[in-house]
C-alpha cells in the first residue's frame, strides 16, 4: 500500500479521521493492521502495557516523564517497535499472529506537537493474559 495523508482522510477532526480508518476508542484491533495503517499514513499508533497509566495519564505527559528510559524499557510502546522485538526474539512471532491474532483494544486518539507539526496517535491498551481466549478457534491469515 502506498503511503497516504492523515490530513486527507474523511473527517473534520483528529477522531473522525481515525473513525474513517475504523480506529474508535472502545474499541478491538488487529495489532497487525493498526501497525499496517500508521506506517501508510503516518500516525503513532501506542501500545500501553498499564491500564492504570494509560487512564491517568496523557501519551505527551508519558514522552516527557520516560524520556531518559530506552523504549524497551518504558510502559508503553510503538506497535511498529512491539512486532519488530518479539519479532527478533522469536522468530515464530509473526507466524503465530497469523493463527491467533493478537487485539488491542483503542484506548483514545489524539494529537501531538512536535516542532511545528501535529502528530496524530492511536492510544491502545495491551490486552491481559486473563482476557485472552486461548481455547477460541484461529480466525484465519490476515492480509496486509
Amino acid at each position: 500500500m502506498k503511503r497516504r495523508s492523515f490530513d486527507g482522510i474523511a473527517g473534520a477532526t483528529t477522531e473522525e479521521k481515525f473513525g474513517s480508518l475504523g480506529i474508535v476508542p472502545g474499541e478491538k484491533e488487529d495489532i497487525r493492521e493498526l501497525q499496517s495503517l500508521s506506517k501508510n499514513y503516518g500516525f503513532e499508533a501506542v501500545l500501553y502495557f498499564e491500564k492504570d497509566l494509560a487512564e491517568t495519564s496523557t501519551y505527551e505527559k508519558d514522552l516527557v516523564t520516560f524520556a531518559d528510559d530506552p523504549e524497551d524499557c518504558r510502559p508503553f510502546v510503538l506497535v511498529t517497535s512491539f512486532i519488530k522485538f518479539a519479532s527478533e526474539s522469536d522468530p515464530s512471532f509473526p507466524g503465530r499472529l497469523e493463527e491467533f491474532p493478537l487485539y488491542v483494544t483503542v484506548f483514545s486518539v489524539g494529537e501531538r506537537v512536535v516542532g511545528e507539526k501535529c502528530v496524530p496517535y492511536a492510544k491502545c491498551l495491551m490486552p491481559f493474559l486473563d482476557e485472552i481466549d486461548f481455547d477460541k478457534e484461529p480466525e484465519g491469515t490476515y492480509i496486509s
